[in-house]
């Protein structure tokens, strides 16, 4: 793009507007088609709420330092605490029954709390730059 052309795109105030880009492939969602985001959207509106549920997640730091699990997602009556693999998912069986119990005892629990364990792998991955390759 020349200089000239880089002038042309400016808001109502006269300010250059950023140029666009595509995003990088690993910047874009985890939906590959329209068909699979639709469905995940549709789901996400049909899915039971609870008032509980819905605010655990924003109070699990504050109650649960340093654990490694998360919630998350909540069905059929079951909360789904995710870990990273299944290591994790071991050393987290034995506190199954103190994060149940913990639980438990919030103003607004359900009367019957399941937990389950599942494995949620990739999110919180360091970027490929940052990652040390096996010697």
């Amino acid at each position: 793009m020349q200089e000239d052309d880089i002038s042309r795109y400016v808001d109502e105030f006269g300010e250059a507007l950023p140029i666009w880009k595509p995003l990088e492939p690993e910047k874009r969602g985890r939906h590959k088609k329209f068909a699979s985001a639709a469905k995940a959207a549709y789901d996400d509106l049909i899915a039971p709420r609870d008032p509980f549920i819905d605010s655990l997640a924003d109070v699990w730091e504050e109650i649960f330092p340093g654990l490694p699990a998360r919630p998350g997602r909540y069905e059929d009556g079951k909360i789904f605490l995710y870990v990273r693999n299944s290591a994790t998912l071991f050393a987290m069986r034995p506190r199954l029954a103190a994060v149940k119990k913990r639980l438990a005892a919030l103003p607004g629990a359900p009367a019957k709390i399941e937990l389950r364990l599942e494995i949620k792998s990739g999110e919180k991955r360091a970027p490929a730059a940052t990652r040390r390759e096996p010697i």
